[in-house]
């Protein structure tokens, strides 16, 4: 890559991972920090809190399985400011309605936004750098967690200096911040450009045609049912095993830092030995994570847990991510990101609550248990996925 290469790498990069963090990390990530003070200004009750959490979470999954679709329709960049935009809006609502309808409204809108911004990005940011879209798609990532970093930092602060607009404040604060990434990203993100021989060989149907991403949808599907059994319950367990509250803290914090920096270096890593050798590792790893509690259940297998999960979890949705973007073509990479998508969202709704279930009758490490044996079933499929069948996609293996 040259040097004016390069930089446009940077730029490109860094204004995507500014566009995740304010309409990933702020929309949706800070909800949960930002949900108290909510509750208590707006008189809520607890069910009504949970409601709108299931609202925000609804808006995505409306609109993440045709995104792909909305883009191919309507070019990237198209989908991705309208996405952006809807979120801007959202958020400056946010900090002014006060019924609950209204923000019921709110909450839906900046989860559809959320999602029609997420996969066009990733089909231009893909598209201009395909040799590195391991690194592109890993530091994109993880602009959430960074996003989710700083939340933790602004909304007790914003609360605390001006009491008198509390949450409002925040919303209002990450609207006009989201807003200001989202007028520079209009001006400097732009579509990859498509060759007239690339055009003529892909077709809608051939995504369709790719048994490769049925089998990585299908690992998606389970990773969503046990990925958020640590994130949701590893605290849970650790005070059930006799561990302080205060060090359970600690110890979650310890796997929130490695999430940050996790999945920008498995993406390096899949563009330097392949994307199917390093997926396979990275849930190798995942199992690990998830069997150490049950094996030690102390202190130190917990932070070994910690921060093997923290490292390797957002890597590995990072990299089935990119192990379909190199079943089709550049042109499609949005679609088969939306396709998979849908598989991932739908798991995720199954996965809390079979987990809590499994807990309640059968103890955590039944739980992590059901974690490790999903992990490794994806294993098991990871290791029968094959070379692209598109000439550009021979990234990946090498």
């Amino acid at each position: 890559m040259n040097e004016r290469n390069e930089h446009h790498f940077w730029v490109f990069v860094l204004i995507g991972m500014f566009l995740i963090i304010t309409t990933t990390g702020f929309a949706r990530m800070a909800y949960g920090i930002i949900l108290p003070f909510m509750q208590e200004g707006l008189h809520l009750s607890t069910a009504q809190s949970g409601m709108l959490g299931t609202i925000l979470f609804l808006g995505y999954l409306l609109t993440v399985g045709t995104s792909g679709i909305f883009t191919i329709r309507f070019g990237a960049k198209s989908v991705l400011l309208i996405g952006s935009w809807l979120v801007v809006v959202s958020l400056l609502g946010l900090a002014f309605v006060s019924l609950f309808w209204l923000v019921a409204i709110c909450m839906l809108c900046t989860g559809a936004g959320s999602a029609l911004v997420y996969t066009p990005l990733m089909s231009i940011t893909v598209g201009w750098f395909p040799d590195k879209r391991g690194t592109v798609m890993g530091l994109l990532l993880s602009g959430a967690g960074i996003g989710m970093l700083f939340s933790g930092i602004i909304v007790p602060y914003v609360v605390r200096t001006l009491p008198e607009y509390s949450w409002r404040g925040v919303w209002f604060l990450f609207g006009v911040i989201t807003c200001s990434v989202v007028c520079i990203a209009s001006i400097i993100l732009k579509n990859p450009d498509v060759t007239d021989d690339e055009e003529k060989r892909n077709h809608k149907s051939f995504l369709w045609k790719t048994k490769e991403l049925y089998v990585i949808a299908w690992m998606y599907f389970i990773v969503g049912i046990v990925y958020l059994i640590p994130n949701l319950y590893q605290t849970s367990f650790m005070i059930d095993s006799g561990i302080s509250a205060a060090m359970s803290g600690t110890i979650y914090a310890i796997a929130g830092m490695f999430s940050i920096v996790g999945a920008p270096i498995w993406g390096l890593i899949s563009d330097r030995i392949g994307i199917k050798k390093t997926l396979c590792i990275a849930l190798l790893l995942a199992v690990i994570g998830d069997v150490a509690p049950i094996l030690f259940g102390n202190i130190m297998g917990f932070i070994v847990s910690a921060i093997i999960w923290g490292s390797s979890l957002g890597g590995i949705l990072l990299l089935i991510q990119v192990a379909a973007s190199k079943q089709v073509s550049q042109k499609y990479v949005s679609m088969a990101i939306s396709f998979i998508s849908v598989f991932y969202a739908v798991g995720q709704m199954i996965g809390p609550g079979l987990a809590g279930w499994i807990i309640g009758t059968s103890g955590y490490t039944a739980a992590y248990g059901l974690g490790a044996f999903g992990f490794f079933m994806c294993i098991c499929m990871g290791l029968r996925l094959k070379r692209g069948n598109l000439t550009n996609s021979a990234y990946l293996e090498k």
